[in-house]
């Protein structure tokens, strides 16, 4: 029984093996995909608007009350222009399928990291990303998502979903997608529209967590370094406002930037920053966060460190180390 018992792990780790290749093989093409540029894209007419059936889980970031349609055009079941009014007197717009938020902290015509910036990555942090994701997606393989509604924000920092779109299973599950650069939103739904025509997805210009959806509506946040770079801009916890929108069995999963206590990148973040939270990049900085506000690392993963991730990150000292860490969590109800 020993001996075929070990037969058949053996072939267990081989299988996984294929698996990983497998995803690897799907992400290098998607990647070559989502690369390409797309021109036209106002007048390409696989273009969709808003999906009716997030109406519903609209509702004013402030108050909570649900947002009213006005001056609508509505083509089948999906909404082009419109303006969505609140009687606290919050607004914002449809335009072209696209949902604009009034709370936009930088132009929405501001560049992408990925059109400039991204060269200033070096390719070993690059990989290192790559690889939290991997694990990342791998983690949400093993959660229920049709049926389910996924939100991924601040997608023109770093982005999972999209990059796994077609290994992912999409029968009756929503996505929602936050960025501030209108332009790369822009690429990215034309992309995505091209690739998968009968997703249902929401696509946002924003800037920050506050978004206009209703309390409890979403299942599963994906954060790509996401709140990592929001404690770099405000002091207010990143948890504190996400909670608000995700369900009570709702999980997280995510990667995270920490250093090590007391490293001068830590002093320089402080020192370069205007307004940074004063716990950003620390080590346990995320796991306290998460776990202030009800949620429990349910698994983790230390992706690896770098001592270069490159020029965009003037807050870096070359001497110490960039860790990046990969984690899920899960919503756990107090009594």
């Amino acid at each position: 029984m020993s001996y075929f018992r070990n037969l058949l792990v053996e072939k267990k780790m081989q299988l996984i093996e294929e698996k990983n290749q497998i995803l690897n093989a799907i992400h290098s093409i998607d990647t070559k995909i989502n690369n390409e540029t797309y021109e036209n894209f106002e007048q390409d007419n696989r273009n969709k608007g808003v999906p009716l059936l997030f109406v519903p889980i609209l509702s004013c970031p402030y108050c909570q009350s649900g947002l009213s349609l006005q001056n609508a055009s509505i083509l089948g079941n999906q909404i082009f222009e419109g303006n969505l009014f609140c009687s606290c007197g919050y607004q914002s717009e449809i335009k072209k399928g696209i949902l604009f938020t009034s709370n936009l902290k930088a132009s929405p015509f501001k560049y992408s990291i990925y059109e400039i910036d991204l060269k200033k990555w070096n390719p070993n942090f690059i990989s290192l990303l790559e690889k939290s994701k991997l694990w990342m997606y791998n983690e949400l393989t093993q959660q229920l998502i049709e049926n389910k509604i996924v939100l991924e924000t601040n997608i023109e920092i770093s982005m999972m979903l999209p990059t796994y779109l077609s290994s992912l299973s999409k029968k009756n599950t929503s996505y929602i997608f936050t960025c501030y650069s209108l332009e790369w939103i822009k690429t990215l739904k034309q992309s995505i529209e091209k690739l998968h025509p009968d997703l249902s997805v929401l696509y946002i210009v924003n800037s920050d967590l506050h978004l206009p959806l209703t309390h409890h509506s979403i299942d599963i946040f994906i954060d790509s370094i996401s709140f990592s770079q929001y404690s770099l801009i405000y002091k207010e916890s990143p948890v504190q406002i996400l909670k608000q929108y995700l369900k009570n069995n709702s999980c997280i999963i995510g990667n995270a930037v920490f250093y090590e206590a007391n490293s001068k990148s830590l002093k320089n973040i402080q020192s370069i920053y205007p307004t940074p939270n004063l716990k950003a990049f620390q080590p346990y900085f995320l796991e306290e966060e998460l776990q202030n506000h009800h949620f429990t690392i349910s698994s983790k993963e230390i992706a690896g460190f770098t001592k270069n991730p490159g020029s965009y990150f003037s807050y870096h000292d070359e001497n110490e180390k960039m860790n990046l860490l990969a984690y899920r969590a899960a919503h756990s109800i107090s009594k």
